[in-house]
């Protein structure tokens, strides 16, 4: 998904609704992720992230998913505090470190 104004694009995430390439941390049928939620700098602080990542939990959600998930590193407190104000809880037991010094997070939401 994006988000453009102008023929700018402005910011982009990606819903993972089937399994595939893109699965990196959702564990089964029911569930569905994001991955890679990103906006420009330029554009940072007009709610075009939050609405990137409340759009992902409506499609999961239509396509029949019980629980949406996301991985982030240790270091995105700003994004750590925007899944905790759409309903994402830490679920600290499905933290992985992909390699070492890299730890990343995972947030949970059923739908």
């Amino acid at each position: 998904m994006a988000a453009e104004a102008e023929g700018t694009l402005l910011g982009s995430v990606t819903p993972v609704l089937r399994g595939g390439p893109y699965v990196d941390v959702a564990d089964g049928p029911e569930e569905a992720e994001f991955r890679m939620p990103v906006v420009r700098n330029e554009a940072r602080g007009r709610g075009i992230g939050e609405a990137l990542v409340r759009e992902c939990p409506s499609r999961a959600r239509r396509a029949g998913k019980r629980r949406v998930v996301i991985s982030s590193s240790s270091q995105m407190h700003t994004a750590h505090r925007l899944y905790g104000r759409l309903g994402f809880v830490r679920a600290p037991e499905r933290d992985r470190d992909p390699f070492p010094g890299a730890t990343l997070h995972v947030f949970a939401r059923e739908l």
